[in-house]
């Protein structure tokens, strides 16, 4: 082989290695949004101005449910989000409002009546750390500030007071 060829051989060597330290990096870099891994703290405010930081509830568990008013799936959890805000005490529900105005989920809260905690991520900042990619997208954290649960889909009620009382 020629110096030439040693150096192509080099090259791509570096190449690789390089490529491969950037994907493990950026995989370390990346916030751990998975069951078993601690929560990333955030801070957001509601439609009224009032911030809200996870560390908050730190002792309390925690439903994050992150939502979009023009997604279908979303409103047809709604109502189970409601009943469960309203009835169940075991865990502080949080929705976060994905990519929202605080004109559009004002509109979205009086029209719905809703009681619950919106909070605005309006860019997408929060929802960006958790990796979330669409939704409704729901996660589970302990007292200890723990992920204990995380899936996607719409949820009900029952099924969100089971998975708490099974897993925190």
């Amino acid at each position: 082989m020629g110096m030439r060829g040693k150096l192509v051989s080099a090259a791509v060597i570096l190449a690789v290695i390089g490529f491969v330290g950037i994907l493990f990096l950026g995989l370390d870099e990346k916030a751990a949004t998975n069951p078993g891994d601690r929560a990333i703290d955030f801070e957001l405010k509601d439609i009224h101005g009032k911030t809200y930081r996870l560390s908050d509830f730190k002792g309390r568990p925690v439903v994050l449910n992150f939502f979009a008013t023009w997604c279908p799936p979303c409103i047809e959890e709604a109502p189970e989000l409601e009943a469960f805000g309203r009835e169940y005490e075991g865990a502080q529900l949080l929705i976060i409002a994905r990519g929202e105005s605080q004109k559009r989920m004002e509109k979205y809260i009086r029209e719905n009546h809703s009681q619950l905690i919106y909070l605005l991520d309006t860019k997408e900042t929060v929802s960006e750390q958790y990796s979330v990619v669409g939704q409704p997208e729901t996660l589970i954290i302990n007292e200890d500030g723990i992920i204990v649960e995380r899936f996607s889909g719409p949820t009900t009620k029952d099924y969100l007071i089971s998975l708490i009382e099974k897993r925190t």
